[in-house]
C-alpha cells in the first residue's frame, strides 16, 4: 500500500480533525518534494499553524516510502525554548503516531501512511513501536533514547536547543559519554532542524549550519543528507536564504486564516507605580492585586478563559493565590510543573490547554512557558511588560481564532524604567523597547494582530554577547574525543549553543518519592529497581537547585547518567544538567504544586499514576500502607519458601494470580492489571517483568514482606551498556550467532539507506567482528558463574545489573576493561584483504562499537592481554589507534564517522533487543 501527492487533504484533515491544510502548508510539502530540501526561512506569523511541520514531515517521508524519486530527511528536529511548547508539539506529534499505530482499515489514508512509514523499516525481525518515531529531548526529563536504534525510521524529536544542540555538538547533556556520538551522528544526518524563535536562538542556527559545511567537507561523502536548517520568522530576510510561508495572496483564498491573522487585538497599557514588581513588601501585594483586579475585569467583560502572563514564578504564584481567594476558577502552568501536572489540563483530562478551552476555568496564571505555540484560544489576557516578541506571542493565545471581540491590556511602568531594571529573565533595554514599540501599538486599532506585526516589527532582543562564535574544525575534532575526560567539558559548549555568556542556567530533574527508606544503600537499592520516569520530573535549573539544597532534608539519591548505578547525594557534588535528584515526599518545597525557594508545601509522589500505561512504562510498587495492600503482600509472603538469610522468590505466575484476586482492592489499579499481564508473559524461555520482593523483621522477628515491586523489562531494551550482556530472552545467546545476526542488520541498514557498496560491506564486517573479544575466557567467565561455557556467548541468562557486576568483578578482567578493544586486534588479520582506508573504517566501527575507545581505550596491551602480541603493541601501544582514528575523521568527518557508528549500533540495539 501506498501513498501519493493528492492525499496529503486527507492526511491533514485525518490528524487535524477535519481541518483542511492552508495554501502555504501545501507550498511547503511541494518545495521539498521538488528540492529534498526544506527552505531555509519559514515565514508563519503566530496563529498560522507552525505545528503542521510535523504533518508535513510525516506525509513527505511516507511519500518517499511509496517511491516519490526524492530524498527527504527522515528525522524532523522541533527546537524552541520554551519547556511548554516542546511538551505541546511532543503531544500532537504523539498523537499522529498513536493514529498511525492503531489505523486498521487498509484503504484509509492513514494505513496506507502507516504502512508506508513501516516498509522503510523492512529487515527487523520484530515490529518498531509504531510507524512514527517520537522523542522529548528537554532538561529535567530523562531523554528519550528509542530513536536511536531505528535510524530507518520517520521520527520527530522535540527539544530545547541546549539538549538538541549540545547532543550534536557530541555532549549530550543527560546522555551517557558513550551514547554522545550516536546521538551526534544520527542529528548530523537525514535529519532537518526547525529552530523556532529563531532569533533568540542565534548561535544556536550558526553552529547547526556550520556543522553542515564541516560534514560536507569530508573527502569522502557519505550519500545521505546532511543537516538541514531552518529558521522560524513572522517576516522573511532577503539574507537568510530560501523562504517558504504565508504570503499576501493567501488571505484573499483562506477565509480561516485571514481571520486568525487579521482580526483586531486593542492593546491597552496599564501604568503600574512600583513595576518591576518588587519580590516582597507593599509594593509587591499593588502589583500582584491590580493584575488580579484586571483579570476579574476582563474576565467579567469577555467571559473565561482570561490569560494572566507574568515573569516570574514567584509573581504567578502569588497571582494565582489571589484569585483562588476571590472565588475565581484558576490554573496555575508554568516551566516548573512536571508533566503529569500539565497532563491534567490537556485532553482527555482537560480541554484547558486546546484550542477548545475549558470555560469553567476564568483564569489561566502563567509565565513564559505559554508564550509560543500552544495552541489556546483565551478570550483576553494581561500581561506584565516583557520583551516585544514575548508580548506579540502572549498576545497570539488570545482570540486565537479570530472569532470574537477581545482585548490585550499590558502592566508598564508609570515612569521611566530605572537603570538596571529587570524583570525575571528580562533585561532593561529589551523591556525599553518594547515599552516603546507598544505605545505605538496602542494606537493602531488592529493593535497584536499578527498580520499587524509584520511592520514594524516587534524589537528583536539585544545579543548578549559581542559576537557570534564560529566552530572550527580543531574544536570539532577536540570535542570528537568523547571517551576522554577533557578539560573543556559540557560547561563550556554555551560558546557555540547560548546568545549569552553569563552565567548558564541550565537544568536537572528533581523527583518526588513516597518513604524513601531512611538507610541510604536501601534508597539507592530502590531507585536502582525504581528509576526516575519521565512523567514525574520537575525540571529545575542549576542554579534554583543549588540553592533548594539547603532546604533539602537528608536522604536524598542523585541519578547521573555515566554513572553504574545511583548514590546519596553528597554535599561536595556539583551538580550536571541532565543530573535528577530524588528526594522524600516529606520535602516541603513547593508553592501549588510549583518548585518554589520559598515554597512551604509538599507534593504527591505520581509515579504509579498513569492511567494507561505504555510499553516499557509499567511500574507496580505496592508497600504496607493500606490493609489492603498489607493482606495482598502476606499472601504473596505465604506462597514463598522462608529460607535464609534472605525468602526465595515465589513464582511470578503465582504473583500474577494473586494480583488478579486482589485487583479490586489493589491501588493503582491499572498498573495492577498492567503488571499481571506481565508476570503472566515471564517464563524460562522470555522475561517481560522483573519481579522484586524487599523484606523486613516483624514484631515477632519473622520475615515480613514489606514491598513488592514489579519492573517492566521491556524498558531494560533500552540500555546500552545493559544490552552488552543482557537479553530480554533468558535463554543465552551464543557469540557466533549474535555476530551474525548484527552483521545481516546492519547491511540491510546500510543497503536501505543507499549508502555506497563499499560502506555496505565495511558495516557488515564489523558487524561481524564487533564482539570478537568477548571470546577472552575472563569475559566468558563474566557472563556466569563457575567455568566457562564450553561455545563462547554474547549474551547470558543474567538479567540482575547487580548480579552482573559481581560476576564481572570476579572475572579476573582489569578495571574498565573493554571487548571491544580486543576485538579490533582479533579482527585485524581477518580485515587484511580490504584495502587500507577500508580496513581502518572497519577497525574504527569495531573499536567504538559500545562509544568507547574514541580516541583512546584506558589500557595498554600489557593489561589488554596476559600474552599481547605483536599487533596489539602497535595499535594501542605505538599509536596507531589514535592514527586511525584521526585518518578516518579527515576522510569520512567527525560527524560522518559518527553517523556510521550510529548505524552500526542501531543493528545492534534492534538484534539485542529482539534477544538474539
Amino acid at each position: 500500500m501506498s501513498v501519493d501527492r493528492a492525499d496529503f487533504g486527507a492526511f491533514f484533515a485525518a490528524v487535524r480533525g477535519g481541518q483542511r491544510p492552508f495554501r502555504w502548508q501545501e507550498r511547503l510539502l511541494d518545495h521539498i518534494l521538488r528540492t529534498g530540501r526544506w527552505p531555509d526561512q519559514l515565514v508563519a506569523p503566530t496563529g498560522a499553524g507552525k505545528t503542521s511541520v510535523i504533518d508535513v514531515h510525516v506525509f513527505a517521508v511516507a511519500l518517499m516510502a511509496s517511491g516519490h524519486p526524492v530524498r527527504v530527511p527522515r528525522r524532523l528536529a522541533l527546537v524552541v525554548d520554551r519547556r511548554a511548547l516542546v511538551d505541546d508539539q511532543h503531544e500532537h506529534a504523539t498523537t499522529i503516531a498513536t493514529q498511525l499505530a492503531q489505523a486498521r482499515d487498509g484503504r484509509s489514508v492513514l494505513a496506507r501512511t502507516a504502512a508506508a512509514l513501516d516498509s522503510l523499516r523492512a529487515g527487523r525481525r520484530e515490529p518498531a513501536s509504531g510507524p512514527l518515531s517520537i522523542a522529548l529531548l528537554r532538561g529535567g526529563a530523562p531523554p528519550s533514547r528509542r530513536w536511536l536504534d531505528d535510524p530507518l525510521g520517520c521520527a520527530v524529536l522535540c527539544a530545547t536547543p541546549d539538549m538538541w544542540g549540545s547532543r550534536l555538538l557530541l555532549s549530550g547533556y543527560g546522555s551517557r559519554a558513550q551514547a554522545w556520538p550516536r546521538e551526534a551522528g544520527l542529528l548530523a544526518y537525514d535529519t532537518v532542524a526547525i529552530v523556532d524563535e529563531a532569533h533568540l536562538s542565534q548561535q544556536l542556527v550558526v553552529t547547526a549550519r556550520r556543522v553542515t559545511e564541516l560534514a560536507t567537507i569530508a573527502e569522502e561523502p557519505l550519500g545521505v543528507p546532511v543537516l538541514q536548517v531552518v529558521e522560524t520568522t513572522a517576516t522573511p530576510r532577503a539574507d537568510a536564504g530560501v523562504a517558504v510561508g504565508v504570503e499576501p495572496d493567501d488571505l484573499d483564498v483562506d477565509e480561516t486564516l485571514r481571520q486568525r491573522l487579521t482580526t483586531s487585538k486593542p492593546v491597552t497599557l496599564l501604568p503600574l507605580a512600583a513595576w518591576p514588581i518588587p519580590h516582597s513588601g507593599p509594593a509587591r501585594k499593588a502589583g500582584v492585586t491590580t493584575l488580579a483586579d484586571e483579570a476579574v475585569r476582563l474576565r467579567e467583560a469577555y467571559g473565561s478563559t482570561v490569560g494572566c502572563f507574568v515573569n516570574t514564578v514567584a509573581v504567578a504564584a502569588a497571582v494565582a493565590e489571589e484569585l483562588r481567594a476571590r472565588g475565581m476558577e484558576t490554573e496555575l502552568i508554568c516551566g516548573r510543573l512536571r508533566p503529569y501536572d500539565v497532563a491534567r489540563l490537556r485532553p482527555p483530562a482537560s480541554k484547558l490547554l486546546s484550542i477548545g478551552g475549558d470555560a469553567a476555568v476564568d483564569v489561566l496564571v502563567s509565565t513564559q512557558s505559554l508564550e509560543v505555540g500552544v495552541d489556546l484560544d483565551l478570550s483576553a489576557a494581561v500581561t506584565e511588560l516583557a520583551p516585544g516578541g514575548a508580548v506579540a506571542q502572549r498576545a497570539g493565545r488570545v482570540n486565537r481564532l479570530g472569532s470574537r471581540p477581545t482585548e490585550v491590556t499590558v502592566v508598564v511602568p508609570a515612569a521611566d524604567l530605572p537603570a538596571g531594571a529587570q524583570s525575571g529573565p528580562y533585561q532593561r533595554d529589551d523591556l525599553a523597547a518594547a515599552l516603546t514599540w507598544l505605545e505605538r501599538q496602542s494606537a493602531d486599532p488592529a493593535g497584536l494582530a499578527p498580520w499587524a506585526l509584520r511592520e514594524p516589527r516587534p524589537p528583536a532582543p539585544a545579543l548578549r554577547r559581542d559576537l557570534l562564535q564560529r566552530l572550527e574544525l580543531a574544536q570539532a575534532w577536540h570535542l570528537a574525543r568523547t571517551s576522554d575526560d577533557l578539560a573543556a567539558g559540557q560547561d563550556d559548549l554555551d560558546l557555540w549553543l547560548s546568545d549569552s555568556l553569563d552565567e548558564p542556567d541550565h537544568e536537572i530533574g528533581l523527583v518526588v518519592r513516597r518513604a524513601l527508606p531512611a538507610d541510604e544503600a536501601d534508597a539507592v537499592r530502590l531507585i536502582e529497581k525504581l528509576p526516575p520516569r519521565p512523567h514525574e520530573v520537575f525540571p529545575v535549573s542549576i542554579r534554583r537547585a543549588t540553592k533548594l539544597r539547603e532546604r533539602l532534608k537528608p536522604g536524598s539519591v542523585l541519578v547521573r547518567p555515566g554513572d553504574d548505578a545511583p548514590r546519596p547525594l553528597a554535599a561536595d557534588d556539583r551538580l550536571r544538567p541532565g543530573d535528577q535528584i530524588v528526594i522524600d515526599d516529606s520535602n516541603e518545597l513547593f508553592t501549588f504544586g510549583v518548585v518554589d525557594l520559598d515554597g512551604n508545601q509538599r507534593v504527591d509522589d505520581v509515579l504509579d499514576k498513569l492511567d494507561e500505561p505504555k510499553p516499557g512504562e509499567v511500574v507496580l510498587r505496592i508497600e504496607r500502607d493500606t490493609a489492603a495492600h498489607r493482606r495482598f503482600l502476606d499472601a504473596v509472603a505465604a506462597t514463598a519458601e522462608l529460607t535464609e538469610p534472605d525468602p526465595a522468590e515465589p513464582d511470578p505466575l503465582e504473583v500474577a494470580r494473586l494480583l488478579r484476586v486482589h485487583r479490586a482492592e489493589l491501588s493503582p489499579y491499572p498498573m495492577v492489571v498492567a503488571a499481571a499481564g506481565l508476570l503472566d508473559r515471564t517464563s524460562d524461555e522470555r522475561a517481560e517483568a522483573e519481579l522484586t520482593l524487599h523484606w523486613q523483621d516483624s514484631d515477632d522477628g519473622k520475615p515480613e514482606l514489606s514491598r513488592l515491586i514489579v519492573v517492566d523489562l521491556r524498558r531494560a531494551t533500552d540500555d546500552a551498556e545493559l544490552r552488552q550482556t543482557w537479553t530480554p530472552r533468558r535463554r543465552a545467546v551464543a557469540l557466533q550467532q549474535h555476530a551474525e545476526a548484527v552483521a545481516e542488520r546492519a547491511g540491510t541498514v546500510a543497503a536501505r539507506l543507499d549508502l555506497a557498496a563499499e560502506l555496505v560491506v565495511a558495516l557488515r564486517l564489523a558487524g561481524l567482528h564487533h564482539d570478537d573479544g568477548k571470546a577472552d575466557p575472563r569475559f566468558q567467565r563474566s557472563l556466569r558463574s563457575g567455568t566457562a561455557p564450553p561455545e563462547p556467548l554474547a549474551k547470558s541468562g543474567v538479567r540482575d545489573a547487580r548480579r552482573s557486576r559481581q560476576l564481572r568483578a570476579s572475572s579476573g578482567l582489569p578495571t574498565g576493561w573493554r571487548h571491544e578493544q580486543l576485538s579490533v586486534v582479533r579482527a585485524w588479520p581477518a580485515l587484511s584483504t580490504l584495502g587500507g582506508r577500508w580496513r581502518e573504517l572497519v577497525a574504527r566501527l569495531i573499536g567504538t562499537s559500545h562509544g568507547h575507545g574514541r580516541h583512546g581505550f584506558p589500557h595498554t596491551s600489557e593489561h589488554l592481554l596476559a600474552d599481547a602480541d605483536e599487533i596489539t603493541a602497535t595499535l594501542y601501544d605505538e599509536g596507531l589507534w589514535d592514527e586511525l582514528i584521526e585518518r578516518t575523521h579527515i576522510r569520512w568527518g567527525v560527524w560522518g564517522c559518527a553517523y556510521l557508528e550510529a548505524l552500526l549500533r542501531a543493528a545492534d540495539g534492534q538484534v539485542s533487543a529482539e534477544g538474539s
